[in-house]
């Protein structure tokens, strides 16, 4: 049985489609082997509950990131992504991918919420020295380099309109 979850703020209109195995899990989302795809939101915002029977993208990506396995496959995938994507396009966001990091780690790291990183990569929240600081610190990166991607960032948002 393939189940789906699709998420309330997902496009209904698929940009593109890629497919790339990036290594195998113990944890296996479902016991009897059969296929699970999952659908959820990208854009930083709070997920919707998952109907009865589905799995929260947020709750299996944290099952997956207990079992050394399987963290160590998404950090190979969160790699692929920013190569295939945004390697020539360095933002907050594409900087942390690189490293392999969540949202999540990156806010364990920093010492703050998932939520604040989302905002952060969003361009959301006006940032404090101490939040410039400790991304630069989390991310290992010079002010500079931290300037020019917030930059980045908010020539992207004027052009996408978000």
């Amino acid at each position: 049985m393939k189940q789906t979850i699709h998420s309330c703020s997902a496009s209904s209109t698929p940009t593109g489609t890629f497919e790339k195995r990036i290594g195998t899990s113990s944890g296996s989302a479902s016991s009897s082997g059969d296929s699970t795809v999952v659908i959820g939101t990208f854009d930083g915002g709070d997920a919707s509950p998952a109907p009865a029977g589905f799995t929260n993208i947020d709750d299996l990506v944290a099952e997956f990131e207990k079992d050394p396995e399987a963290q160590a496959a998404l950090a190979e995938g969160r790699k692929w992504v920013v190569e295939t994507y945004y390697d020539d396009f360095e933002t907050i966001s594409a900087i942390r991918l690189k490293k392999g990091w969540s949202q999540t780690h990156l806010a364990e790291v920093m010492g703050t919420s998932q939520s604040h990183i989302a905002r952060i990569e969003k361009g959301r929240d006006n940032l404090t020295l101490k939040t410039l600081r400790g991304l630069c610190k989390a991310l290992d990166i010079d002010m500079n380099t931290l300037d020019a991607a917030l930059y980045r960032q908010e020539a992207t948002d004027r052009r996408t309109g978000q």
